[in-house]
């Protein structure tokens, strides 16, 4: 049964602002990254600056798929566990939160797929509002495509894991179509998964609600963002408290930016890079 009760994040919508659009395209400088390898073909990226007139805080995972000593993988629960407990568990190098979720009863309300099983499928109110998009993986292959009823009806995908999410951004190159609702054009925290042109995935996210240090985005502003990092394919995770980027043997847990609330917020769902072993 698809389930619809209080999610993750509220979607506020006002009345005066729907079918109203901001410009596609906010102009972002060059911006200077701090940059360092973590393995062969991954590189954590962070900033933190002053961006479309605003403080931000931006933190990066670039894997180059054409290094393929890794695997892409989506994990999932029934219930939830905090990022920096869920990624070990998965063996993972690095990962980000996932999809949107239910807090007070912790189930994901978007489709998860992991180990070629469904785990999770979309509540109804979900599409067309931020069911849009869908990252796919199956071993060192990922990809990023439009989502809709009809696909996950008639059987979703092949590959081995799959999470639904969004709003999708853009889509080989095209951006697709924002309303300047509450939750599209206010700022909050923030978590992406981007693909470049060239075969390279970006997990990204950007803290927020931390006034000097890191005011978040907008969804305009962060698809400019992943524009700028050479995003052909963008979507949208679930963000504010649930925002966390993880990578092994960082600092004391893992977890490289400031989750907003101080604290991280336990999830069921995580996106994650791990690297291959004879064993998988």
């Amino acid at each position: 049964m698809k389930r619809t009760l209080l999610i993750s994040s509220i979607l506020l919508i006002s009345p005066l602002l729907q079918g109203q659009t901001l410009p596609d395209t906010l102009a972002v400088p060059d911006i200077s990254w701090e940059c360092r390898a973590i393995a062969r073909g991954v590189l954590l990226k962070s900033a933190v600056m002053e961006l479309f007139n605003s403080s931000q805080a931006v933190y990066v995972i670039d894997i180059d798929t054409s290094m393929a000593d890794f695997e892409f993988g989506v994990a999932g629960r029934d219930s939830t566990l905090i990022t920096s407990l869920f990624a070990p568990q998965e063996e993972a190098l690095a990962a980000i939160n996932g999809t949107f979720f239910n807090i007070k009863e912790q189930y994901n309300v978007h489709y998860v797929r992991m180990n070629d099983s469904v785990i999770a499928v979309t509540d109804e109110k979900e599409f067309g509002i931020r069911a849009t998009g869908v990252f796919t993986c199956t071993g060192e292959k990922a990809d990023i495509a439009p989502w809709g009823p009809e696909r996950e009806d008639t059987g979703g995908t092949a590959a081995e894991a799959a999470l639904v999410s969004g709003p999708l951004l853009t889509d080989e190159g095209v951006d697709m179509a924002l309303e300047m609702t509450g939750f599209n054009a206010n700022r909050h925290p923030r978590t992406l998964i981007g693909a470049t042109h060239d075969g390279h995935i970006l997990f990204i996210v950007v803290d927020g609600r931390q006034p000097g240090y890191a005011d978040g985005m907008s969804l305009f502003e962060l698809r400019s963002l992943a524009h700028s990092l050479g995003c052909t394919d963008a979507m949208n995770l679930d963000g504010g408290g649930s925002t966390t980027m993880y990578v092994a043997g960082e600092g004391g847990n893992g977890v490289v930016n400031r989750p907003s609330g101080k604290v991280e917020r336990p999830v069921p769902s995580i996106v994650f890079v791990r690297i291959k072993t004879d064993n998988q």
